[in-house]
C-alpha cells in the first residue's frame, strides 16, 4: 500500500503533476526522501543546504502537526501526508 503524498499545488509541476504521489517509508524523513529521489527538482523548494526543512513547509500526516519531530515523525501503510506552504511574513 504505502504511504501517500499530497504535495502542496506549488510544487505540483515538479513532481510530474501529480497532486498525490505513494511512497514506501517508516517516517517522514524518509518518505520525503524517496519523493526527492523521484523528483529532485523539489529539493530545494523543501530543503535547506543543511537538509532541514525550510522554514515555510510543514508536514502533516493524517491531518497532526508533525513538530517537533518532523522527519523522524512515524508513519504507516495507509498513512497520507500533507506537503503545507505556510505563508510567512517580511
Amino acid at each position: 500500500m504505502g504511504v501517500r503524498i499530497r504535495v502542496h499545488p506549488f510544487y505540483v509541476e515538479k513532481v510530474g503533476g501529480q497532486e498525490v504521489v505513494e511512497v514506501e517509508g517508516k517516517n517522514v524523513g524518509e518518505c520525503l526522501n524517496v519523493l526527492l529521489k523521484r523528483y529532485p527538482a523539489i529539493r530545494e523548494d523543501l530543503f535547506d543546504k543543511n537538509g532541514q526543512l525550510r522554514n515555510h513547509v510543514e508536514v502533516y500526516v493524517n491531518g497532526q502537526p508533525t513538530y517537533p519531530e518532523e522527519l523522524k515523525y512515524p508513519v504507516s501503510d495507509g498513512d497520507e501526508l500533507d506537503i503545507v506552504v505556510i505563508a510567512t511574513s517580511g
